[in-house]
């Protein structure tokens, strides 16, 4: 099947990056976040969601104003927008920051990791 799905800039942003992040083509990357969120769902249907194998670590679902954040992030990277070396290094430092505090708190609340 084919379909056509306009993205507003900011998913195309995001796209844009993981495409240049993962070195794959747009299309797989839509094609591998559908199968993604289908075989959870495939294999609760086929053994139940309580059979021992079923998977434990499915990838979390996020809004779409949690993507698009990210998608700015990733564009920011993308598009080397950071002008010296040090520009770069903090901002690398604030993500990785902004990444622990997010962990932080998924973990006092007793959620999965968002950044494993």
């Amino acid at each position: 099947m084919t379909l056509k799905i306009d993205l507003d800039p900011q998913e195309e942003a995001w796209l844009a990056a993981q495409s240049a992040q993962q070195g794959v083509a747009p299309k797989d990357i839509v094609k591998q976040m559908i199968d993604e969120q289908l075989a959870p769902r495939m294999f609760a249907s086929a053994y139940g969601s309580g059979h021992p194998a079923a998977p434990q670590n499915a990838a979390p679902t996020i809004s779409a104003e949690s993507a698009a954040a990210i998608a700015f992030l990733d564009a920011r990277v993308a598009e080397d927008i950071a002008a010296d070396a040090e520009t770069k290094r903090k901002a690398e430092e604030e993500l990785a920051e902004f990444k622990r505090s997010m962990n932080a708190n998924r973990t006092a609340t007793g959620e999965r990791l968002v950044y494993p």
